[in-house]
């Protein structure tokens, strides 16, 4: 595990984030209900803030001061994207990397996923299909995940 920003963060009480590519109608609205209901809190979320709803859960967080842990399925930035530039500055922000691939593939996201949940105190889903890869992640880690609604 490789990491970049305030390493401090691993240190606080984690609640990893997993949204599916493709969610319900509702997840987004839930999804947004939620982020601005943790962002009240001390409570640090970690999520690769991949799909679309975990990126939106992503931009509320940072523009309402919070501190994330975004984890990789890749390589740790060379440079850090513009848009996470000023809460990175800030110690609001730290990257980490489970692989040291330079490209992300399925296998690195499931990988990346896994390990979250693993070190994440908590684990919140939004709502997915009974389909979704994540199916197999909230069974595993039923005794401290919920699902959003």
């Amino acid at each position: 595990m490789t990491l970049s920003g305030n390493k401090e963060l691993l240190d606080r009480e984690l609640v990893a984030f997993f949204a599916s590519r493709l969610a319900p109608h509702n997840a987004l609205a839930l999804a947004q209900e939620w982020a601005y209901k943790v962002s009240k809190t001390d409570t640090i979320i970690i999520s690769g803030f991949h799909s679309p709803i975990e990126r939106e859960v992503l931009s509320i967080l940072l523009s309402e001061g919070c501190c994330v842990i975004v984890a990789l399925s890749r390589t740790l930035y060379r440079k850090i994207p513009p848009h996470l530039q000023t809460p990175y500055n800030e110690g609001r922000l730290l990257f980490i990397s489970f692989r040291e691939h330079s490209r992300p593939s399925f296998a690195s996201s499931q990988h990346r996923n896994w390990a979250t949940a693993d070190i994440a105190r908590k684990i919140v889903f939004a709502p997915f299909e009974p389909q979704s890869q994540l199916s197999a992640l909230h069974y595993s880690f039923q005794q401290k995940s919920s699902i959003l609604g």
